[in-house]
């Protein structure tokens, strides 16, 4: 993931919204809950895991809350 499109998954993160990803080094799924530093900070299942922007590719999104 280019650096822009981590800045943007984090601001849409912070604004809200649930944004997903893909972990392309093993493969695993989570739900972005913040950003640290120049890292993800993923919840996948009940584990709370830092990826590397590099190795990450958005999967989905809501661009709004849910009612």
């Amino acid at each position: 993931m280019k650096r822009e499109e981590f800045t943007k998954c984090c601001q849409a993160a912070e604004e809200g919204n649930e944004i997903y990803l893909e972990n392309l080094g093993n493969h695993e799924s989570g739900r972005l809950l913040y950003c640290s530093g120049d890292r993800f900070q993923v919840k996948v299942g009940e584990q709370r895991k830092e990826w590397s922007p590099a190795m990450c590719e958005e999967t989905g999104s809501s661009s709004e809350p849910p009612a």
